[in-house]
């Protein structure tokens, strides 16, 4: 039996800033509110649990608290400067380094950052007997995107 446990909203939601890189250059600079479900399926053990909550919500609050009131920069795009102390250039903006997450994905997609997010827990968690884990993240009501990662 495989057995699902599900972790969303609440405290797992984050206000951040993007600005997504297109074939024409960088959009204007906005942000979203957004909202992290994460699932995770496995062989329930002994006591029949996956695993415990406690852990894995501690391991994504740590993984989503580097986000939080930040501007949200893909390190592995073209045009990234962060060769200039305390600051962090792209496109046409330069910000504050403090006021900057710098994330290793090319584009600060829905689904890039939703990769990361997933890639850290991933990380950090140790959940034995995994079979599969997914991360839905979504920037509005209406708009998510979802990764899931096989475990083998």
């Amino acid at each position: 039996m495989t057995a699902v446990i599900v972790l969303r909203g609440g405290e797992f939601s984050f206000c951040a800033a993007h600005a997504g890189l297109h074939a024409d250059g960088y959009e204007p600079l906005h942000g979203h509110t957004f909202v992290v479900t994460l699932r995770l399926a496995g062989q329930p053990d002994d006591n029949g649990m996956v695993t415990d909550f406690g852990p894995v919500k501690t391991t994504l609050r740590r993984v989503i608290a580097p986000l939080r009131r930040r501007t949200l920069v893909a390190g592995r795009a073209s045009g990234v400067d962060l060769s200039v102390p305390h600051q962090v250039r792209f496109g046409d903006y330069t910000l504050p380094a403090r006021a900057v997450a710098v994330l290793p994905v090319v584009n600060t997609t829905t689904e890039a950052i939703a990769g990361h997010l997933l890639d850290q827990v991933l990380l950090h968690a140790s959940v034995p007997g995994l079979h599969w884990a997914e991360l839905d993240l979504a920037e509005a009501p209406d708009v998510s995107a979802t990764v899931r990662r096989l475990i083998a």
